[in-house]
């Protein structure tokens, strides 16, 4: 058998070859494969061998990707590999159709999992030990499909040091030669706090065993992370790995912590955005004219008349006013630790679809000038830009979901109520006496009624 680092280059060589949008598919069914093959001692078998254990996954995509976590011989996986090549090389219509997306799939998840057997120290499977020292992140989201543009970046390096040292790059695609261009470079400093709950979570989670499955339509990342005494770690996966660590998202925390909402880090940042906060501002001129007119000079006098809603995450309040007059307002505050965010989480924050169908009123629709109402309403999101929509307030001028959104905003409210100072069943009852008995029920004999009391 060829050693375990040869085999692991031939995976990573043909991984990066298959995920290059711009290959020609003579440089796949051309011989160089079937030779990298043969030198690794991998067996031409039509698949037969494969196929025998795990059925129409050593041909489907589909069905190897359901099965491929559970292969585990090497040799077995490179020659099914060998087999697939062949029949692109010899049997199919034409060789252009390995470029196919299904075809190209199949290989890059072979590979993938051949990668995956052949390299212990950069299989995604290592346990950290000691302290981090330095993390570095590479992460890339090609994947095979449409070509990239030339200023799409598709590539991020960032390093953190224990010291809070941080080092960013980004890369765009180019030309499309396999060089990527730099795109931009930043490096700063930050709060040592900040870097102490980084490396904390970090250190928790990675010096358990996880799996790091990796899927094929995505990017990729490698990330290294070295520790005070020098050692190196590598663990890698697909750039969509959603990794919690005591209720935290490490890719999130990264994000956060640093500032820079646009990292990719290792899920590829691909999330639905946060919204974090919504003010919801209301406001009616009603002019009210008498049947007998103040003076010569007043026709009407006029109410203005308002009221704001507003929901904020970072402070967990929600709070409601009312601009009743010049002389009056009545102001209703909710702080509720951890259920205003959850209130928010439960909106769909896709900027294309919170608050985004109005039917708006047609031209003729006839408007009161005597009482106006109109509305605005402002959203701020943690990744995105800001909202703001407004319109008269009515059926046709508001969001087609605003009344559902209102009226969990009133169950919201009415959950906790108006306090217990106005409840007669609460201040009416009076004391009991020490000795005093209270009769809860009585039944009478010979077919009386039984009363509750």
């Amino acid at each position: 058998m060829a050693e375990l680092r040869d085999i692991h280059a031939f995976a990573v060589k043909w991984i990066d070859k298959f995920k290059n949008p711009e290959i020609n598919y003579i440089e796949l069914v051309d011989h160089y494969m079937a030779d990298d093959c043969s030198s690794l001692g991998f067996e031409m078998d039509c698949g037969h061998a494969f196929g025998e254990k795990y059925g129409k996954a050593a041909s489907n995509v589909a069905e190897l990707k359901r099965i491929i976590d559970s292969v585990d011989d090497i040799m077995l996986l490179g020659s099914a590999i060998y087999s697939q090549w062949r029949y692109f090389n010899h049997w199919a219509y034409s060789g252009a159709e390995i470029l196919e997306p299904d075809n190209r799939a199949w290989f890059i998840t072979a590979l993938d999992r051949l990668a995956a057997l052949t390299d212990e120290n950069a299989t995604g499977f290592p346990v950290l030990s000691g302290k981090i020292q330095r993390i570095k992140i590479c992460s890339n989201s090609i994947c095979y499909g449409p070509r990239p543009l030339p200023e799409d970046e598709v590539e991020q390096h960032l390093t953190l040091t224990r010291d809070g040292r941080i080092f960013f790059a980004s890369y765009v695609y180019g030309e499309g030669n396999g060089k990527y261009r730099k795109n931009s470079i930043r490096r700063f400093k930050i709060d040592q706090t900040k870097v102490e709950r980084i490396m904390t979570l970090f250190e928790k989670h990675f010096s358990e065993y996880h799996d790091y499955r990796f899927v094929t339509d995505v990017g990729d990342w490698k990330m290294e992370i070295t520790n005070t005494e020098g050692k190196r770690f590598v663990f890698c996966g697909s750039l969509c790995a959603d990794i919690p660590e005591s209720g935290t998202d490490l890719s999130e925390l990264v994000r956060d912590e640093l500032g820079m909402q646009n990292l990719l880090v290792i899920d590829g940042n691909n999330k639905p955005d946060t919204v974090m906060r919504i003010v919801l501002s209301y406001h009616r001129v009603t002019k009210i004219k008498p049947k007998v007119p103040f003076s010569e000079t007043i026709e009407y006098v006029t109410w203005d008349y308002s009221e704001d809603l507003i929901l904020d995450r970072n402070t967990e309040t929600l709070e409601h006013t009312q601009q009743i007059g010049t002389e009056c307002s009545v102001n209703r505050k909710y702080h509720v630790q951890d259920g205003v965010s959850s209130f928010l989480d439960d909106l769909d924050a896709d900027a294309d679809k919170l608050f985004a169908n109005i039917a708006g009123n047609p031209e003729d629709a006839v408007y009161n000038p005597m009482n106006r109402k109109d509305y605005t309403i402002t959203i701020d999101y943690k990744k995105g830009p800001q909202k703001i929509i407004s319109g008269t307030f009515d059926k046709n001028g508001l969001p087609d979901d605003y009344e559902s959104f209102i009226d969990d905003v009133w169950d919201f409210i009415e959950f906790y109520g108006a306090g217990e100072i106005f409840s007669s069943s609460i201040y009416s009852r009076p004391l009991r006496r020490k000795d005093e008995l209270i009769f809860c029920s009585v039944i009478f004999e010979d077919g009386g009624k039984h009363i509750i009391i």
